[in-house]
C-alpha cells in the first residue's frame, strides 16, 4: 500500500510517500524520512517526542 503525508505548514507543500505493508511500517518509514526536512525547515519541532511526530503523520496521511 502507498502511504502519503504532505507538509505545508508556513512554506510550498512537499510529499513524502512510502510503500508499506502496514500502518506501523509506514509510518517509521515516514518519520524516517521526514527527519531532514524536519531539522532543516522546521527545527523547533525536530527536538519533539517520535509520539508527537508519529501522532502529526498519522493524523494527515492518505492511503491508496
Amino acid at each position: 500500500m502507498k502511504y502519503s503525508f504532505t507538509c505545508d505548514q508556513g512554506h510550498e507543500p512537499q510529499t513524502f510517500t512510502v510503500e508499506a505493508d502496514n500502518d506501523e511500517e509506514a509510518v517509521a518509514k515516514l518519520m524516517e524520512q521526514t527527519q531532514p526536512h524536519l531539522a532543516q525547515v522546521h527545527p523547533e519541532m525536530a527536538g519533539g517526542s517520535p509520539e508527537d511526530a508519529k501522532q502529526m503523520i498519522m493524523s494527515a496521511w492518505t492511503k491508496e
